[in-house]
C-alpha cells in the first residue's frame, strides 16, 4: 500500500524501517475508519430509538381522535397535522444528533423533553393527568345531578401543582386514564371546577387560571357593549366584567328594586319576625306531642311539611286520599294552612295542621293562575316560612308540594346511613338554565337535615324575600344561596338525577322521559313519590294525575258529608290526552301539545 500511495517517480525505499512505518500508518488509518463508522452507527441507532420512542408515546387510539400530550399538537392519523407532527419530532431528534456530534448548537435534555408546561409556570403546574368522568364522580361526588357522559367530554383533567402531589409511580407509567384513588393519592386537597362542554357554534369560550392569591369565585368577562344594561355579544366590543348570571347571549337578571320589591317585603319580614318566638313555642308543643303519637320510623327526626291555601286544597285532598288508599302513614305530616277553610279541611282529613293569622293571614285563598303571578310569589314565601319554623323547633324537614303523591313513606330513606353525609337533598328539577346551575334543585320536594349550617341557610333565605319577588320564584333565590353555602360553609347538597332509576321522579320525567314513564306505568320502576311539576296550573295537574291512575278523589257534588267520604279506594283513571303518559292507552284522546306524539304508539 506504501508504494501505491507514494509518488511513482520517487526512488524506491525498501528498508525494513520504512516498511514498519508504512504498516503502522495503515493500521492507524484503518482504525480511524472503524471508529468513525462505529460512531456513525451508534448515532443512527440512537436516532432510531428517539424517533421510535416519540412515535410510541405520541400515538393515539385508532378508534377516536384524541389530544396527544407531546409537542402540543393533535394527532389525526395520516392527516396533514399528523405529518407535520412527525416532521417536528424528526427535526428535534436530528438537532439532538447534530449537537452530539458537534455539528449544531441546540440540545434537548431529558428534563426539557418531559416538561409539560413552560418554566414560567414552574410554581403553578408540574404535570397533568386524566381520570374517567364517571369514576371521578363515584370517588369525589359533589352532589350535582351528574348528566350522562358525552363523547369528547369523557375525562376529568387533573393539574398537579408540585412534584409531591404526583401519583407515586408517575415516573414509570402513563398519567392518562387513571383511577381516582391513584390520581389523588398524594393530594392534600382537591379543588373542583365544573365546566360545561363546548357549545361550538353558540359560544367561543376561553378559560384563564391566573397566578394570584386565590379566589373561590369565577370571574367572568364578555364582549358586550359598554352600557351596563345592554346585551348582545359582539366581537367588536372589548371584554368587560360581567356577573356569573349573564347568559351566552348577554342577557341577565337584574337586582331587586328598592321601591318595588325590597321595601314591600320589609313589612312582611317584620310581621314574621315579631311573631316568630310565639309561633315557635306553640309549634314545638304540637310537634312534640305528635312525634310521640307517630308511627313513623323511630330513627327519623323529620316531619313532612306542606303549605296550602284553599285554591290548592283539592290537590292536598287527593294527596291524603291517595296515601290512605295505599296504607301510608301520615302521622308525621303537618300542613301549614294559609286560611281557615284549609285548616278545617285538614281537620276533616285527620292530618295535623297549623294556621297563624298574623303570619299567613294576607295570603289570598284563591289558587295562582300560573307560575310566577303575585299569588304564586306570596305562596313561595309561605314555603320558606314553614320550613324555617320547623327547623327552629329542632326537627329535620321533608318539604313537599301538594301535587306530590306517595308510593311509600320516604322518611326512612332519608334517615338511612347511605345518605347521612348530605345536609340537603333535592329532587332534580330538570332545568339546566343559568339560574338553576349547577344543582337544578326542585323546591317542591326536598329534605333538610337540621344543623347550625342549614338553620343559618334558611335564616339568610328568609331575608331574601325581595329577590323571591323580583325573580317570581324562591327556587332561583334558593339555588343562588346553595352555591354560596356549598363553597363558603361546606354545605353538602345532593340532587337525585332525573330519569334512570330516580327514586323521586316528577314533571320532567312525565313530559320528557317517555322510556322512564313506560317503565313506570308497567310497574318496573319503584319510586317513593311522584311530583306533578313542570305543569302550568292545578287544572292540568289534576287531568294528568287522573290518566296516570293517581287521582283518588271523587268529584264533590254535595254528597260528601265529610272530607274523607270523597276518598276513593281505587283511582279514577280517565283519559284526557294521548300524547301524555297514562296508565291505560288513550289513543282516541286529543293531543295537548301541537307536535305531540301518542304515548302508546
Amino acid at each position: 500500500m506504501a508504494r501505491l500511495l507514494s509518488n511513482p517517480s520517487a526512488p524506491s525505499i525498501s528498508s525494513s524501517r520504512g516498511n514498519n512505518t508504512n504498516n503502522t500508518n495503515s493500521k492507524f488509518m484503518s482504525m480511524q475508519y472503524i471508529l468513525s463508522h462505529l460512531l456513525f452507527g451508534c448515532c443512527c441507532t440512537y436516532l432510531g430509538l428517539i424517533l421510535g420512542m416519540n412515535f410510541h408515546t405520541s400515538s393515539c387510539p385508532s378508534s377516536s381522535i384524541r389530544e396527544c400530550p407531546c409537542l402540543g399538537n393533535t394527532y389525526h392519523g395520516g392527516s396533514e397535522s399528523g405529518t407535520r407532527r412527525q416532521q417536528q419530532q424528526q427535526g428535534a431528534a436530528s438537532n439532538y444528533v447534530e449537537s452530539s456530534l458537534g455539528g449544531g448548537t441546540s440540545s434537548i435534555s431529558s428534563s426539557s423533553s418531559s416538561r409539560k408546561f413552560p418554566r414560567s409556570l414552574d410554581n403553578m403546574f408540574v404535570d397533568y393527568a386524566t381520570v374517567p368522568r364517571e369514576d371521578f364522580n363515584r370517588h369525589l361526588e359533589i352532589g350535582v345531578p351528574f348528566d350522562k357522559t358525552i363523547q369528547g367530554a369523557e375525562d376529568v383533567l387533573v393539574l398537579y401543582t408540585n412534584q409531591k402531589s404526583l401519583p407515586s409511580n408517575s415516573h414509570n407509567s402513563s398519567l392518562f386514564n387513571l383511577h381516582s384513588e391513584q390520581a389523588f393519592e398524594n393530594c392534600h386537597s382537591v379543588k373542583v371546577i365544573l365546566q360545561e362542554p363546548s357549545k361550538k357554534r353558540r359560544s367561543q369560550q376561553c378559560i384563564a387560571i391566573v397566578p394570584q392569591w386565590e379566589s373561590y369565585y369565577v370571574h367572568k368577562f364578555m364582549r358586550l357593549p359598554r352600557q351596563k344594561l345592554s346585551s348582545g355579544v359582539d366581537y367588536e366590543n372589548p371584554l368587560r366584567y360581567v356577573s356569573r348570571s349573564h347568559a351566552d347571549d348577554g342577557k341577565f337578571a337584574s337586582v331587586p328594586m328598592l321601591s318595588i320589591h325590597t321595601q314591600a317585603y320589609y313589612k312582611v319580614l317584620m310581621d314574621y319576625l315579631s311573631n316568630l318566638d310565639r309561633v315557635v313555642h306553640d309549634l314545638q308543643r304540637i310537634l312534640r306531642v305528635q312525634k310521640k303519637k307517630s308511627r313513623g320510623p323511630d330513627q327519623s327526626n323529620a316531619f313532612i311539611v306542606m303549605v296550602c291555601n284553599l285554591g290548592q286544597s283539592e290537590l292536598l285532598h287527593n294527596f291524603v286520599c291517595n296515601a290512605k288508599a295505599k296504607g301510608i302513614d301520615l302521622s308525621r305530616v303537618i300542613v301549614f294552612a294559609t286560611d281557615e277553610a284549609t285548616l278545617n279541611l285538614c281537620k276533616g282529613l285527620g292530618i295535623n295542621a297549623y294556621y297563624d293569622k298574623e303570619i299567613f293571614g294576607e295570603i289570598p285563598e284563591n289558587a295562582a293562575k300560573g307560575y310566577g303571578d303575585k299569588i304564586f310569589v306570596k305562596m313561595m314565601m309561605a314555603k320558606v316560612f314553614c320550613v324555617h319554623l320547623v327547623l327552629s323547633c329542632g326537627y329535620d324537614v321533608l318539604f313537599q308540594d301538594v301535587d306530590v303523591v306517595m308510593f311509600k313513606n320516604p322518611l326512612a330513606f332519608f334517615a338511612s346511613d347511605k345518605v347521612a353525609e348530605w345536609d340537603m337533598m333535592f329532587q332534580d328539577d330538570g332545568a339546566r338554565s343559568m339560574r338553576y346551575q349547577p344543582y337544578s334543585p326542585n323546591t317542591g320536594f326536598y329534605y333538610v337535615r337540621n344543623s347550625p349550617v342549614t338553620m343559618y341557610f334558611f335564616g339568610v333565605l328568609l331575608r331574601m324575600g325581595d329577590l323571591v319577588a323580583s325573580t317570581k320564584s324562591h327556587q332561583a333565590a334558593l339555588t343562588a344561596l346553595l352555591n354560596e353555602f356549598a363553597s363558603w360553609k361546606g354545605l353538602r347538597i345532593k340532587t337525585w338525577r332525573m330519569g334512570d332509576e330516580n327514586p323521586f321522579p316528577g314533571g320532567v320525567e312525565y313530559h320528557r322521559h317517555k322510556d322512564y314513564m313506560r317503565a313506570f306505568v308497567d310497574g318496573k320502576m319503584h319510586p317513593y313519590i311522584f311530583h306533578m311539576s313542570w305543569t302550568e296550573n292545578k287544572e292540568n295537574k289534576k287531568l294528568f294525575l287522573e290518566q296516570l291512575g293517581e287521582w283518588y278523589l271523587r268529584e264533590d257534588t254535595g254528597a260528601c258529608s265529610w272530607p274523607l267520604d270523597c276518598c276513593l279506594a281505587t283511582p279514577n283513571i280517565t283519559c284526557h290526552y294521548k300524547d301524555k303518559p297514562s296508565k291505560i292507552p288513550c289513543k282516541s284522546s286529543p293531543n295537548i301539545d301541537k307536535r305531540g306524539k301518542s304515548f302508546w304508539a
